[in-house]
């Protein structure tokens, strides 16, 4: 398989006998950050060939692709992975559907064989005294301590989502977390607030919807009609949007970080005060960091 990516194509994970997906490459990106996706894990966009995630490291965000195997630059990259986690996940709301959480375990256990180089390296440079040297043994200390608080936050077991419901009608603060509901009609219809994290909506037609507020974070939109909808400071992280039609839509102040927008039609779409981060332009482009109304 050529380990070419694209930004609109679906992507399958196989450990063992068990295969997982589709997912979007955003959400691969978000496993692979998270470290769910173990090097021994297989990765494939139609399930018949197959390569280990390790041959696919432009998946990951370029920030975390060019680490450097010595104790201290490994300790940064725990820092730097613990900052990006923390910058996508609330401490108010659960997170859904653990992938592979037993990846967290070989993540901590190399954490802990890094210690013994730290004490080692705290001991040499305290008693020589450089005020230099204690000072990059404190920053190598402070990420040692982050990264396995972020390692154990990661592997504790997830909350059980509640009152999820596939079978309800269309109603403001529905829980339709996971549900399958490609090409279903829904147009004009008010979902303010409801939960709607990694859905299957592909094809769907959200016309005139309201999405107010709501958690669409991880959903499969592709394809979908949103012309017009309301998805004022809704939840998108990770979102698939590609090929969708955005027409008049409004996006004004949701979070649309790593969303995959490529191909869809933002003719008059409104972007006021969105977060763009790293999200997959409708050209292919990715958003730098920081890029709010404006893929930057």
């Amino acid at each position: 398989m050529n380990s070419t990516v694209s930004a609109s194509e679906q992507w399958y994970i196989r450990r063992g006998e068990v295969i997982r997906g589709p997912f979007t490459e955003a959400k691969i990106a978000h496993y692979l950050l998270h470290g769910r996706i173990k090097k021994n894990d297989e990765l494939s966009l139609d399930q018949q060939q197959w390569q280990f995630s390790s041959e696919f490291p432009q998946l990951l965000p370029l920030m975390f692709q060019d680490a450097a195997d010595d104790a201290f630059q490994r300790q940064q990259l725990m820092a730097r992975k613990q900052w990006e986690a923390q910058r996508e996940l609330s401490a108010k709301e659960p997170r859904y559907q653990p992938l592979l959480t037993d990846a967290c375990d070989d993540a901590v256990e190399t954490v802990r064989l890094d210690e013994h180089e730290v004490v080692g390296a705290l001991a040499s440079g305290l008693g020589k005294k450089k005020p230099l040297n204690r000072l990059l043994v404190g920053l190598v200390i402070f990420s040692l301590l982050g990264a396995m608080a972020m390692m154990i936050y990661l592997n504790s077991p997830e909350p059980e989502v509640a009152g999820i419901d596939c079978t309800v009608s269309a109603a403001p603060k529905v829980n339709w977390s996971n549900c399958q509901m490609a090409a279903a009609r829904l147009s004009n219809a008010d979902l303010s607030g409801a939960l709607m994290q990694n859905m299957n909506l592909s094809r769907a037609d959200l016309r005139g919807s309201l999405l107010m507020g709501a958690n669409l974070s991880f959903t499969n939109l592709s394809a979908a009609l949103l012309n017009d909808a309301d998805v004022r400071q809704a939840k998108l992280v990770g979102v698939n949007l590609s090929g969708a039609d955005l027409e008049g839509a409004i996006f004004d102040g949701a979070d649309l970080s790593y969303a995959d927008l490529g191909g869809a039609n933002l003719a008059g779409t409104r972007f006021n005060g969105a977060k763009l981060d790293k999200a997959i332009w409708r050209d292919g482009r990715i958003c730098a960091e920081g890029s709010v109304g404006v893929c930057q």
